[in-house]
């Protein structure tokens, strides 16, 4: 198993509804965002790392461009600093935006507190350093097996 950034360049997309009026032929560059997958190959890790970006992004932000690059190599090449930039898609985004919940009302219908909910969706802290029981009141909230946050 290896670790891969993938990583979405992202644009703004008028047609689905938002109140910014089209400008023809214009992409409007508003990012990048990351993911970062453990996985067998690049292709599962690409496949992974798409389903969870696509499902943290607003209606109206579409990617236009995918690329992956595996953690080591960007150690070796010094570009980490690079991609620490870059906000992270993660699970509990996923989840939470799937379940059309706010990380304030999930913090409050689990009692995990929402600094630890943020520092898990910003890519600072791993779900896997959440305790047990903060883990599983998520998961409970979530409706998931807590296996998924990790």
């Amino acid at each position: 198993m290896e670790k891969y950034y993938i990583i979405a360049d992202l644009k703004r997309n008028p047609a689905a509804g938002e109140d910014v009026p089209p400008v023809p032929g214009a992409q409007v560059y508003v990012g990048r965002m990351k993911a970062i997958i453990e996985a067998e190959n690049w292709e599962t890790a690409m496949k992974q790392g798409q389903e969870l970006i696509l499902g943290c992004l607003k209606r109206h932000i579409v990617p236009y461009q995918w690329v992956w690059m595996p953690v080591k190599d960007a150690e070796k090449m010094g570009d980490t600093s690079i991609y620490d930039r870059y906000p992270t898609a993660t699970r509990l985004t996923y989840e939470r935006v799937k379940a059309s919940l706010t990380q304030k009302q999930l913090a409050e219908r689990s009692g995990v507190n929402i600094r630890q909910i943020q520092r898990v969706e910003l890519g600072e802290s791993e779900a896997g350093n959440l305790t047990a029981k903060n883990l599983l009141a998520l998961a409970d909230v979530l409706g998931i097996d807590p296996h998924k946050l990790i």
